[in-house]
């Protein structure tokens, strides 16, 4: 076969085909310049955008699971919380022998915040081991003591109902009032010790008079609340709850611990109809007579001793207004998230952590954040 003949014509016009098919190396190193120089611009903004989605979605989530708890509550008719772990759930051991400066004398920052929270709730009522159980109080002068029958498994020093330091509640001839009682810690080895910490002294106008007798009152305890084997909600990496500076009230920080208070969780535990029935913290029982905050906040900036740090390398959360107040109404439950509002400009240095704190949930109590359940 007979090749036909390429013209110059033709030759040009492949040369000209090859020419264009690629890119020279100037072209590319443009190209690969503005591709540098577009991702310069937007890495810090995608950054910013996904450091505040791990607050949000905590946000989200501790609003849904505070939720959960509230009708699980109203199912089951009796009360269920939120437990809070601290994430330090262990005491600090001295160095034996070491020198001062080398033991951890500060509370160490961990304690105060957590990363899981579970779902609370009461076992059943215990009302003693036998049908006609009866528990007889006693004026030690200082204390109401209660004495169960000796038969009772409470007479255990190693019981599992309520242990050494442990508050209960108590209800006497199973009617009025629940009184809160508590297990002393000083009966290592011998008989448990228990007492009634409300109208402790007094002259027990409450008390019923049958429970002052010999043959005592029928009794009902409703014990400290447990962890239930519902799956925990965790927080997603770098959110926290700071529990420096969350508390009860419009300027209270209760939840705050130190080596003195230890590592105890926080726990709410919320009626059958969605308010709060109490909180203990700290070894406290508490009816709040204000709203609950819980701070949603940055695991880097907790800062236990010094709250309300804001300098060029580190901020305090309560001082940072990306974070978010997740607080609820003690009367009806009702859970509100709101910003942080700016302490700067409500309040000076000098002012008290509970003006500050006060300051930094205006958003929260006057309703007029930008937030929402």
């Amino acid at each position: 076969m007979i090749k036909p003949i390429q013209t110059d014509k033709d030759a040009g016009r492949l040369a000209t085909h090859y020419r264009f098919k690629g890119m020279t190396m100037i072209e590319l190193l443009v190209v690969i310049t503005v591709i540098m120089l577009l991702a310069a611009v937007m890495i810090p903004t995608v950054r910013y955008q996904y450091r505040n989605r791990a607050l949000r979605e905590a946000d989200r989530q501790l609003n849904a699971f505070i939720g959960s708890a509230q009708s699980r509550a109203q199912q089951l008719g009796r009360p269920v919380g939120i437990w809070i772990d601290r994430f330090r759930n262990e005491t600090i051991v001295p160095i034996q022998g070491a020198r001062t400066e080398l033991n951890q004398i500060a509370w160490p920052t961990d304690a105060n915040y957590a990363v899981a929270v579970y779902i609370a709730e009461i076992p059943m009522p215990y009302s003693g081991d036998l049908r006609d159980s009866r528990v007889v109080l006693s004026n030690t002068g200082t204390n109401w003591q209660l004495n169960f029958p000796l038969t009772s498994v409470l007479q255990n020093p190693n019981n599992p109902l309520i242990r050494r330091g442990d508050r209960f509640q108590i209800q006497l001839d199973r009617r009025g009032p629940y009184f809160e009682a508590q297990r002393l810690t000083t009966d290592v080895s011998s008989s448990p010790q228990y007492i009634l910490i409300e109208n402790s002294v007094g002259n027990g106008t409450r008390i019923p008079l049958a429970a002052r007798t010999a043959s005592g009152v029928a009794f009902q305890i409703q014990r400290r609340p447990t962890k239930s084997l519902v799956p925990p909600l965790r927080l997603p990496a770098g959110a926290v709850i700071d529990l420096s500076v969350s508390g009860m009230g419009s300027g209270g920080n209760e939840f705050l611990t130190s080596s003195a208070m230890g590592n105890q969780p926080v726990i709410i535990m919320f009626q059958p109809d969605g308010s709060i029935d109490r909180v203990l913290y700290n070894g406290v029982a508490d009816h709040p007579i204000g709203w609950v905050h819980l701070l949603v906040g940055r695991q880097n900036q907790v800062f236990p001793g010094t709250q309300f740090i804001e300098e060029s390398t580190e901020i305090g959360n309560v001082m940072d207004t990306e974070n978010r107040w997740v607080s609820i109404n003690h009367r009806t439950g009702a859970v509100t998230s709101e910003q942080v509002d700016s302490i700067a400009r409500q309040t000076s240095s000098s002012d008290s952590v509970a003006l500050k704190l006060t300051a930094a949930r205006m958003l929260v109590r006057s309703g007029t954040g930008t937030g929402g359940n």
